[in-house]
């Protein structure tokens, strides 16, 4: 099988979106094809920046950003990756990283309960300098070649969660400022 058959035939990759590629949005035409698995939110306030730049500000616990969930397919995830972080709209702006998940109920209450808490992949954007932990710049990785490499070497056997497991562990080198 080719690279190309091999790849979209890989599993769906859960994605968080809370701006533009949200439904009716500017951008929502990046996610067609996408299968929407509905409305979450996660731990932060939603930001604008002065360049009209949405963001997730951590440090504000208390509040929740309200989003979408997609299970897209790794070529769309090139795309908006493309759109986020290579393009001229978003210069940079924004890295694709995991955050932590919640289905909103039917009450719209926002509980962080942990036990129901989801994993998911969200781009975010870089207002931010990280740490890389082991101080050895040669760990630094593009998350997206990344994924790519690890569902071909598992030829696309590897499940939403394992995938966003292993990710997440890859991830733990940096920490925020």
């Amino acid at each position: 099988m080719g690279l190309k058959k091999e790849i979209l035939s890989l599993p769906l990759v859960r994605l968080f979106v809370y701006g533009t590629l949200r439904k009716n949005q500017r951008f929502d035409y990046y996610l067609e094809g996408s299968q929407y698995v509905g409305k979450y939110y996660t731990r932060g306030q939603l930001m604008k920046s002065t360049n009209d730049n949405v963001y997730i500000d951590f440090k504000q616990t208390n509040a929740a950003t309200i989003g979408e969930v997609y299970n897209v397919n790794f070529y769309t995830l090139q795309r908006i990756n493309h759109l986020e972080v290579l393009s001229g709209t978003f210069p940079k702006g924004y890295d694709l990283n995991i955050l932590n998940i919640w289905k909103i109920n039917e009450y719209n209450h926002y509980p962080f309960d942990e036990e129901e808490k989801q994993l998911s992949f969200f781009f975010k954007w870089k207002n931010d300098s990280v740490k890389i932990l082991t101080g050895d710049y040669t760990d630094d990785f593009d998350v997206i070649e990344e994924l790519k490499n690890k569902i071909i070497d598992l030829k696309g056997q590897i499940t939403q969660d394992d995938l966003l497991q292993y990710m997440l562990n890859r991830l733990s080198i940096y920490e925020s400022q």
